[in-house]
């Protein structure tokens, strides 16, 4: 008969996401990892069974946790104000003075890696799912003639997917917020939608003229 778990799953995910996102994986040790959660080795590899099943336990935990609430800002009717509200919750994330600094994925992809095709198929697998959702959103917004009819729904999720990741890189280097807000206004200022409204005054100028 298999053991009951006699600890709770979120709070030993929660304790060793925060190590991980702190520290890194490679950084990491299973030293570390018990004075971390309160358990023992034993009781961690009878659960997750090595480090590597934690760690990746513990980014389902993270991705789920602080990721997928500033995502769910893309069903906002307004779809570009959707994009900006998700970038906004980014920041106040990495704003929070309990978290460290960046993001778990990002600054996982960044070092020299855990050294595991698995790990690296899920952080990619999480950045997709991402280009996905926003792909899906700017479809919306095309077919609600919000943007143009000619935007390219692929190339501006990827753009945006890039100014996401961006903020977690310029948050791990700076630790600076002002200057993520910076980037969020200019790439809102790049919404097909805003720069067909500041091409309409100097149409109308031609005209006049």
């Amino acid at each position: 008969m298999a053991r009951t778990k006699e600890f709770e799953d979120d709070l030993v995910l929660d304790r060793a996401a925060e190590l991980f996102w702190r520290l890194g994986y490679e950084v990491v040790t299973i030293q570390d990892l018990e004075s971390a959660t309160g358990l023992g080795r034993g009781s961690l590899y009878n659960a997750y069974g090595d480090k590597q099943g934690l760690f990746i336990a513990a980014i389902e935990h993270y991705a789920a946790r602080h990721s997928s609430a500033p995502l769910e800002h893309l069903g906002n009717h307004d779809v570009g104000k959707g994009i900006r509200l998700m970038l906004e919750a980014i920041i106040k994330r990495m704003n929070d003075p309990a978290n460290p600094p960046g993001c778990l994925l990002i600054n996982t992809s960044l070092t020299a890696g855990a050294g595991s095709a698995e790990i690296d198929a899920i952080i990619t697998g999480k950045a997709k799912a991402m280009e996905v959702l926003l792909v899906e959103a700017i479809k919306r917004a095309r077919a609600g003639a919000q943007i143009p009819a000619d935007s390219d729904p692929r190339q501006l999720a990827r753009f945006y997917c890039a100014v996401a990741q961006g903020l977690a890189v310029t948050h791990k280097t700076t630790k600076d917020t002002a200057i993520l807000r910076d980037i969020v206004a200019v790439a809102m200022r790049s919404w097909p939608a805003a720069l067909r409204k500041e091409k309409r005054p100097a149409s109308r100028a031609r005209q006049r003229g």
